[in-house]
């Protein structure tokens, strides 16, 4: 599968230009409920992971197929994390209706299919950050339509990943990075699943308010 690609190098991976940039829409992946931390309380927070290719700009990926690693030069990704919610201060909303340049509709905001956006293209705005560890990435800090006249590719180069966190370790669960399946076990959905208590812990939406569960 052209979406195994090899993580265990632990050499600081090429960045991609920041600024202005086209991205696809090509992974669209519920990562179900993930454990954060919110006033220094222990919370569970419904997270989504979007992550686009950029057709501009591309580098050389090591990708393994039945056994046999080899070097190909494909599109660079970036991806951003939000909360899975449409609520009126999400940051999913925000950045939803910059993309697509309008707000939500009434109807739209009762039931959003996110599974429309794969294939989509963005101009993207990209900015370079540094994490508490020190280590630089990219990050996206924004997103809109692509100006009139420009055209972004038919297809995406990656296969298109779209996953349920009800679907467990079926349907393309095992299409993703290892690193992504652990992130996605680590969730309250397979906690639960395996029965684990998650009495303690609380649900937070996305304006930061606590709901019971």
């Amino acid at each position: 599968m052209a979406l195994t690609i090899s993580e265990s190098a632990k050499q600081e991976r090429k960045l991609p230009e920041a600024g202005a940039t086209v991205g696809v829409l090509y992974s669209l992946v519920d990562l179900g409920h993930q454990k954060t931390n919110w006033d220094n309380q222990e919370k569970w927070t419904p997270k989504v992971r979007l992550t686009f290719e950029l057709p501009d700009q591309t580098d050389e990926f090591e990708v393994e197929e039945k056994g046999k690693v080899t070097k190909v030069q494909k599109p660079m990704v970036v991806s951003i994390e939000q909360t899975r919610s449409l609520g009126e201060k999400a940051s999913l909303r925000k950045l939803l209706e910059q993309w697509r340049g309008q707000t939500f509709t009434s109807k739209e905001l009762q039931a959003f299919s996110l599974k429309n956006l794969l294939g989509k293209p963005a101009m993207l705005t990209l900015i370079h950050k540094t994490s508490q560890q020190g280590r630089q990435y990219c990050a996206i800090a924004g997103a809109s339509k692509l100006p009139k006249g420009m055209k972004a590719p038919a297809t995406t180069t990656n296969d298109q990943l779209y996953y349920e966190i009800e679907q467990g370790e079926a349907g393309q669960f095992n299409d993703m990075p290892d690193w992504l399946q652990e992130k996605i076990r680590a969730s309250k959905e397979f906690a639960t699943a395996a029965g684990k208590s998650t009495a303690t812990k609380v649900e937070v939406d996305a304006d930061g308010n606590q709901v019971p569960f």
